[in-house]
């Protein structure tokens, strides 16, 4: 009989595969990826989180977080790819 593994655990764990940046993105200058989650270490709380501004209440976890920090000192930008 085969084991059922769940879907959830499946994503998690090619997720983890995905490195510092996101499969198919190529470095360029000015710009740096830094993944947020999944964490190396599980055993951390300190996980980034997503939320509505302003809000206490309403915030999720993603399964996958990175975020693309580019610009310029005048006019810096941070892009997010969630995965939830």
């Amino acid at each position: 009989m085969r084991k059922d593994i769940s879907l959830d655990l499946l994503v998690k764990s090619r997720l983890k595969r995905w490195g510092q940046r996101p499969p198919g993105v190529t470095p360029r200058r000015k710009e740096s990826w830094l993944r947020g989650r999944p964490s190396e270490d599980e055993t951390k709380l300190c996980s980034p989180y997503l939320k509505i501004p302003g809000s206490s209440r309403l915030r999720t976890l993603p399964d996958g977080l990175w975020l693309n920090f580019g610009g310029t000192y005048e006019e810096p930008f941070v892009d997010i790819l969630g995965i939830m």
